[in-house]
Formats: structure tokens, C-alpha cells, sequence
């Protein structure tokens, strides 16, 4: 859950009026990483910029930008019956991003002018359309269409490339070329992509975003993805977002576009959308501050690492235990529950921070022998306990809930909705995030579930704040 909320910031800057997106979609490749989109109109009055501006001491570039771009966008010389975009290309190496903020401009004077207050520096748009900051040139403009680009490449796996003399940076990444080939860049000719982008990028939603997953697989594995039998199952394919802010509450959609070969695949493996709940009978889930219950297929699992090429591999570091892939995913039958309990901290050192948990896994009785073999194997030489039941196995350091579950004595488990119609359900009170960051607007309530629908997986989350005064927006924005 801490993962999804931190991701709700972070897709905005990877992440209006109608569906329609053809001019952003002009300028992006079958290679650009994600795309999103920002309605101007209805962002703009959510977010007391100003007061963030002054609050937050240590906000990051990209969060700045953001939030100058959307302050009273109708006073700024933004045309705000256009969308705001933000467009993520892969950069000059392949271990960093190269990210944009692609807009509309109708009135330059204004534009400079209100940019410049925001900034507290000189912003400028030269006879050549350029736009400047203190002279440095960081956007340009195509009639109206506007372009603008951090001074700085990020690399995803050491932040900023400001220490590495050898990654294109700063002036040296950003002149007057990078801009010309932008503009003369040709726009996909996949219809599966621009069918996705149009789905995502909606015009009822606060933020909406795009991620290109055969793009992204290929960033990330430096392009070994695409020598693997894999890849056919990702290529055009990418993931949807939308987000809403309320106050109050924040929602939070995600949609898979998979081929049809992955679609097929996922509905032959995945063709239930069905928790067991039977899972956390006899556990504690009211003494808990997060839990998840689902269903992954393993099945599934071990088609991809067949396709992946990574079966002999895993079968080779088995067999010193005389187990197999086909041994372990025969053994357990995908039902899964993780709970993390409350726990009285004695002591407020971070780093003596004492944890409570519990895993539950499903596993067929018939294999029970090559449960116990695995447990003792690779658990109790860890260190770790583990109780088996008829058909279940909890893993977890707590000997009161061991001897619960063991005894099969029924938990308290009022705060458990048993949804029906899905294939997991997760829950967090919060506490752990809000406790971290000292926040003022606390989360009380996060909650998120997920199912597959002809072949794609679909997930909701939603966040509940303390406050109904404050928008979840900023609350999320002051404490990322």
C-alpha cells in the first residue's frame, strides 16, 4: 500500500477536456515511455499552490514546474482548454529519463510574465520561440505548442546525472538541435498504441497517464527483453491510469492493455476472480494495521519463466533440495494472505524498529511432504517459524499467532470486506505513512482491489483522509 501511494505522486510526472489526443499523439514514438495528462480547468482550483510554495522547503524540480504550470493556468497564458501533457522519452543512455511538459501558450506576454513572478527569476520567449530561464534555454514553441524540459536528464538508478561528466547534462543535453528534432520527430503508426493512449488519457479524470510496457521493459532490461521468447507477450502492450482528488478521499484506476496473445494467457490461468477468505479465519485481521488476501496463479508464473528462459536456471539452484519448479508450483495452490500487525515500538529509534507480521499460503494436501521439505529447508535454517493446518501454512515469529491459527480459534475480523467478483483485496490504515512523514491530514482508511477482466487486470484504489477540508492532492503533494 505505501508503494501505491507513492506512486500516485510519481505517475503524475510520468503520468481535460475530451478523449482526443492527436496532437500529443504527433510526437510520440513507439518508444516513449509514458505519457500523461493534467485537466488544467479542474486541477487548478484543487491545489492551493501559494500556500505549498510556501510550506514545503524542500520541494524537488519536476514538483516545482508542475505546480507553477497549474496556478491560475487562465492568468498565466496558458490555454487551458487544452490539455496539459507530460511526455517521458527515454534519454541519451540508456539508464535515464529525458521528461517533458508539452503545452498550449495563447498569450505570451502573459505567459512570461506570470512564469517570471512564479519562478522568481527572468523568463523570457526570444524571436526564435525560445523559452529561457535567466538566459538558459529550457523550452521551446511551435505556434502555440509549447515544449519544456528540466535542465537535467534523471537517471532512474542514481538521481540526477550531476556527477557523472560522462551522461549528457545540462546545456549540453538541452540546446537548439534537441528541440528541432523534437518537432521533426514522426508520431507511432501503431493503431494498438494510440487506441491504448486514447482509452487513458481521458477527459473525466483529474490526471490520466499512459506507461508504454514494451518500452519500459526494454529500458529497464537494456534491451535483453527483446531476445527473450517473452517479449512477444508484451510487445503492444501498456498500462492505463487515472487518477481523482476529492476532499477527502483520493481515487486511484489502473487498466492493463495486454495483445492478444497475453490476453489468452492470462484468462486461460486466471479464469476465477475469487479470494479465500478462509485464509485469515483464524488470524487477528482487527490487530492488524495492513493486510492483503488474493489469488496468483502460479501456473502462470512458471509459463513466464518458461518463456523467459530462466526455468533451467531456477531447477539448477532447486536441485540441491531435490525440488523442482513443477515441485513448488504443484505444491501450492496461489491463495495468499499477508497481515502486518500493531505493534508497541519500544523505542522511537528508526532503526530498532521491531516488526509483526504474518504470511498464509494455500497448498494442496496431497503434496503436503514437499511442503514440510521446503519449509524446513529454506524457512527454519532462516530462523523463521512456520504452522501447517490441513491445507493452509502461516510463516511468522508470533507465537500467539501461531497457536491461533494452529487451534483454528476464529479471529476478530470486523474491518474485513469480503468483496466477491475479484482476485485480491488489500487494506492499510495508514498509520505507518502518516507516522513517517509527520503529517498534519493523516490517511485513516487505504483500500485497493484488483481483478482480471477479458484478459487484463483491473484495480481501484481509494484513500481516505482524516479531513474533508483539505484535498487529497495537496495533502499528497506535502508529503511525498
Amino acid at each position: 500500500m505505501k508503494t501505491l501511494l507513492y506512486a500516485f505522486v510519481l505517475v503524475i510526472f510520468f503520468s481535460c477536456n475530451s478523449n482526443k489526443n492527436d496532437e500529443i499523439l504527433t510526437y510520440t514514438t513507439d518508444t516513449t515511455l509514458g505519457l500523461s495528462r493534467v485537466n488544467l480547468k479542474e486541477i487548478s482550483n484543487k491545489i492551493p499552490v501559494d500556500k505549498i510554495l510556501k510550506e514545503k522547503k524542500n520541494l524537488q524540480a519536476e514538483e516545482k514546474l508542475f505546480l507553477q504550470l497549474v496556478n491560475k493556468p487562465g492568468e498565466s497564458g496558458i490555454d487551458i482548454d487544452k490539455p496539459l501533457y507530460f511526455i517521458v522519452d527515454q534519454g541519451k543512455t540508456n539508464s535515464e529519463f529525458d521528461a517533458k511538459a508539452f503545452m498550449w501558450i495563447n498569450d505570451k506576454a502573459k505567459f512570461q510574465t506570470s512564469m517570471s513572478n512564479l519562478t522568481k527569476s527572468k523568463v523570457t520567449i526570444d524571436n526564435k520561440d525560445n523559452i529561457l530561464i535567466n538566459g538558459q534555454l529550457v523550452g521551446n514553441m511551435k505556434g502555440e505548442m509549447a515544449i519544456m524540459v528540466s535542465e537535467k536528464a534523471y537517471n532512474p538508478y542514481g538521481g540526477y546525472n550531476s556527477m557523472n561528466s560522462s551522461m549528457p547534462q545540462g546545456s549540453e543535453r538541452i540546446n537548439a538541435q534537441y528541440f528541432t528534432d523534437f518537432w521533426a520527430r514522426k508520431g507511432t503508426k501503431n493503431a494498438s498504441i494510440k487506441e491504448q493512449i486514447n482509452k487513458s488519457l481521458v477527459g473525466d479524470k483529474d490526471v490520466s497517464g499512459w506507461v508504454n510496457l514494451a518500452a519500459v521493459a526494454s529500458f529497464a532490461s537494456k534491451g535483453y527483453i527483446e531476445t527473450l521468447a517473452i517479449n512477444k507477450l508484451i510487445k503492444d502492450s501498456g498500462i492505463g491510469f487515472d487518477f481523482n482528488f476529492d476532499k477527502g478521499k483520493a481515487e486511484m484506476s489502473t487498466n492493463t492493455f495486454f495483445n492478444s496473445d497475453m490476453k489468452k494467457i492470462v484468462e486461460k490461468y486466471y479464469d476465477k476472480n475469487k479470494v479465500n477468505y478462509d485464509l485469515v479465519k483464524n488470524v487477528e485481521l482487527d490487530n492488524a494495521k495492513s493486510y492483503t488476501i488474493g489469488f496468483f496463479s502460479l501456473d502462470f508464473m512458471k509459463y513466464l519463466v518458461k518463456e523467459a528462459g530462466f526455468e533451467a536456471t531456477i531447477n539448477h539452484y532447486l536441485a540441491s533440495s531435490n525440488k523442482s519448479l513443477e515441485d513448488i508450483t504443484s505444491t501450492f495452490t496461489g491463495d495468499y494472505a499477508f497481515v502486518d500487525f500493531k505493534v508497541k515500538q519500544d523505542t522511537t529509534d528508526y532503526y530498532n524498529y521491531r516488526s509483526d507480521n504474518a504470511i498464509i499460503l494455500g497448498f494442496n494436501p496431497k503434496n503436503k511432504a514437499t511442503l514440510t521439505s521446503l519449509m524446513d529447508q529454506y524457512l527454519t535454517s532462516a530462523g523463521k517459524k512456520y504452522m501447517v493446518t490441513d491445507n493452509e501454512v502461516i510463516v511468522s515469529d508470533n507465537a500467539e499467532v501461531l497457536s491461533q491459527f494452529q487451534t483454528k480459534k476464529e479471529g476478530k475480523n470486523a474491518s474485513l470486506d469480503k468483496k466477491s467478483g475479484i482476485m485480491s483485496y488489500s487494506w492499510s490504515d495508514g498509520k505507518d505513512y502518516n507516522q513517517k512523514d509527520n503529517a498534519t491530514v493523516k490517511i485513516i482508511n487505504m483500500v485497493n482491489e484488483s481483478k482480471e477482466e477479458g484478459g487484463n487486470l483491473v484495480s481501484k484504489s481509494t484513500f481516505t483522509l482524516d479531513k474533508k477540508d483539505e484535498n487529497a492532492l495537496y495533502y499528497l503533494l506535502m508529503n511525498d
